[in-house]
């Protein structure tokens, strides 16, 4: 969860970081394929994983990012440690 990588409780409606907590999956970026990596912890991504996660994310509009990572952090896909990295620091500019 991003709780742990963040150190956000997920209490309350915007995280230290500024990401906002999403409270149901509604929000879809047409990524299903995506729903395959739910639980994978981070490190464990091979790869051509993390590749397709980056793929997506890549895809993205800036102003997308933050509620993308709240539809990931919903579905319960956490992000290869390079892609949440990049994504945070998108939202930090």
């Amino acid at each position: 969860m991003w709780s742990n990588d963040t150190g956000c409780c997920g209490l309350h409606e915007n995280c230290e970081k500024g990401l906002k907590i999403l409270r149901d999956e509604s929000l879809y970026y047409n990524d299903e394929e995506l729903d395959a990596y739910k639980g994978i912890e981070p490190e464990d991504y091979t790869p051509e994983q993390a590749a397709e996660i980056r793929e997506v994310f890549e895809t993205l509009m800036p102003k997308e990012v933050s509620d993308w990572l709240c539809a990931m952090q919903a579905r319960g896909i956490n992000l290869p440690p390079d892609v949440r990295e990049e994504a945070l620091l998108l939202l930090s500019e």
